[in-house]
């Protein structure tokens, strides 16, 4: 506001008022005016900060530390015509331990509850784990949860298994998909269990013997990312 424009007005409004009284009070007006911006541009900068120091916990990955796939293959009959090809496996286990980082514990993930786990393979899957309880979490720190799951012969006869064990055979690798499910804390969700798809993880076979079949994931930590 012009100084001209400022007196005009108190001076309508206050025709008594002395020049030096107007200058004053435009003085005062001026300084409330400065005041108020510098209030609006500390809510707007702290409004900025704080979105931008605060996660979303939907972008938020658990990371897959380690998958180690153990299977015992079938021995029996040896000689007959449907082993010639590939040995159908009795049982496999898969272990994974995951890492999950301290944004989520206490706010996404309870602090105690049960983890679960779903192993796929090509977008299949193979075999859902038991639930596993975990308890006393830090919260706010990044925790380490590990859970396992058994499959059968049933769980791996066809040809699901008999593509695993010709990936085996010719590139002595595999690939697994996974699924986790947690015990849900949010406040906005009502579904008590949230869940998280992973990449597939690599595996690679260090161990093929007859009575046992092991291997290891390798390369880079698959990331799991959270399915609404």
């Amino acid at each position: 506001m012009s100084s001209e424009t400022f007196e005009e007005g108190m001076k309508l409004m206050c025709p008594n008022m002395t020049p030096e009284e107007i200058a004053q009070q435009k003085k005062v007006v001026d300084s409330c005016i400065g005041f108020l911006l510098v209030v609006i541009c500390f809510l707007i900068l702290y409004s900025f900060v704080s979105s931008a120091s605060t996660p979303n916990h939907n972008l938020l990955e658990i990371k897959i530390v380690s998958m180690d796939f153990t299977a015992e293959p079938n021995n029996n009959n040896k000689n007959s015509t449907q082993q010639s090809h590939y040995l159908p496996l009795v049982s496999a286990r898969w272990d994974l331990l995951i890492r999950v980082p301290g944004e989520l514990v206490g706010n996404d993930i309870c602090l105690q509850g049960n983890i679960q786990a779903s192993f796929l393979y090509k977008n299949v899957t193979l075999v859902t784990s038991s639930l596993h309880s975990y308890n006393e979490l830090e919260l706010g720190a990044p925790q380490l949860l590990t859970v396992s799951a058994v499959a059968t012969g049933e769980d791996l006869s066809g040809a699901i298994g008999k593509e695993i064990m010709e990936a085996i055979k010719e590139r002595n690798e595999v690939q697994f998909g996974s699924q986790l499910f947690l015990t849900d804390c949010r406040e906005e969700t009502k579904k008590g269990t949230v869940s998280y798809e992973c990449d597939e993880a690599k595996l690679r076979f260090d161990h093929l013997g007859s009575d046992q079949i092991r291997a290891t994931a390798y390369g880079d930590h698959p990331t799991c990312i959270i399915k609404e």
